[in-house]
């Protein structure tokens, strides 16, 4: 099928519906076509609705994900402050007689090596 009779048939689909919904619209009385629009306008509400569900889905997500992140941050600041304390302990603390005759000598061995 060629392009042109596509977009042919398409028009006159549209001119189709539009003469069927004029023709209904002068059939129908006042009552019927509230009704009709009551009806069309149904869906619209509905996917407004489910919109505003799932942008409040989105927000409690959102706000959860940020959660996460700021309690992962603040793991993260306390391993780094508990392994800094106990580097600087370490740092402090003498070392006992019997170590610092295993790093001189360890060291004496590095050279002559």
């Amino acid at each position: 099928m060629l392009l042109y009779e596509m977009f042919a048939i398409g028009i006159a689909v549209v001119l189709l519906v539009a003469a069927i919904d004029g023709l209904a619209a002068r059939v129908m009385g006042p009552e019927e076509t509230a009704l009709l629009r009551l009806a069309r306008a149904a869906p619209a509400q509905r996917r407004l609705v489910a919109s505003a569900a799932q942008q409040e889905r989105d927000a409690r997500a959102a706000a959860a994900q940020r959660r996460l992140v700021a309690a992962a941050a603040r793991q993260d600041d306390w391993i780094w402050r508990c392994l800094k304390r106990q580097y600087e302990d370490a740092l402090a603390a003498p070392l006992s007689p019997r170590l610092v005759t295993l790093i001189t000598q360890l060291e004496t061995q590095g050279v002559s090596a």
